[in-house]
């Protein structure tokens, strides 16, 4: 592929490696990814990591939405596909069905515990 300015890139029209391409560097070795986890550890031991969270949930409940969202990652994770709708909730709730058992207990039959 060719820039604007008349020089090469290493990539297709799609933006893909061309052949021929080696790519970037990859990704780092495992003992450099250790390294980098060791050093973060230590300078954030749990008592530090304990005040961070408190203050974030401190800002949260003051109506900081991005402390809301950086807890509900940790808490609750992103959202996979679409919420269940109010009907839906409504249908289990009438039902009397426990979805978060039912998942618990399908996962278990197709041996993923």
């Amino acid at each position: 592929m060719t820039r604007l300015d008349g020089t090469k890139t290493d990539r297709t029209g799609a933006g893909k490696f061309a052949p021929g391409n080696p790519g970037g560097p990859g990704r780092p070795r495992r003992a450099t990814e250790r390294a980098y986890m060791a050093a973060i550890s230590e300078a954030c031991p749990p008592d530090t990591w304990a005040q961070i969270v408190a203050k974030a949930v401190e800002d949260a409940t003051a109506g900081d939405r991005f402390a809301r969202e950086w807890l509900a990652s940790f808490l609750v994770g992103n959202p996979e596909g679409s919420a269940p709708s109010l009907h839906t909730l409504a249908v289990e709730a009438e039902a009397d069905v426990d979805p978060v058992g039912a998942d618990a207990s399908l996962a278990a039959m197709l041996g993923h515990f």
